[in-house]
């Protein structure tokens, strides 16, 4: 299943947001205010739905 990534706005590089979504599941989710520690810049960042790309090659199986 496709993973959920957001750009590290420092970095610009992207990190696996520890979900995992479909594009019918993340069109009907409510990812209002999320946080995510970062993995690239250890900062916490905050995002929304609008902010994630689906990494279509990725898996968490």
């Amino acid at each position: 299943m496709p993973r959920l990534l957001i750009e590290c706005p420092d970095t610009h590089k992207m990190i696996y947001t520890g979900l995992n979504f479909n594009w019918e599941t993340l069109e009907s989710a409510s990812l209002d205010d999320e946080t995510l520690p970062c993995t690239e810049c250890g900062k916490v960042h905050h995002w929304t739905s609008k902010d994630v790309i689906l990494d279509e090659t990725g898996s968490s199986s």
